[in-house]
């Protein structure tokens, strides 16, 4: 299963990558892709169980999701410190679930 996740955690990697590299203005494709796929990435660890580890897993990708949703739907400008950020956070989670 966590193959599945780390596959899920990749594939949302490449697609916050394109929208990094867009710096759109607002609403944008690749982060609609990275959001489901990180959502599917926490499903996934959800369904893998609930130890100590997981739990911390879990905290860090919403913490992601919440990031990447920021760029998603801004309320403002969008905060691209936080936004790269999280896409560094989202790529040593992927290497622990993996």
């Amino acid at each position: 299963m966590s193959d599945t996740a780390v596959s899920e955690g990749r594939a949302a990697l490449a697609a916050y990558d394109r929208a990094l590299a867009a710096k759109p203005s607002g609403d944008n494709h690749a982060f609609a892709e990275t959001t489901q796929r990180l959502c599917a990435m926490r499903h996934l660890l959800i369904a893998k169980g609930r130890d100590p580890a997981s739990r911390k897993q879990l905290e860090t990708l919403n913490a992601v999701i919440s990031s990447v949703l920021a760029g998603h739907f801004p309320l403002g400008g969008i905060p691209w410190p936080e936004v790269e950020h999280a896409r560094h956070t989202l790529a040593d989670l992927v290497e622990q679930v993996g």
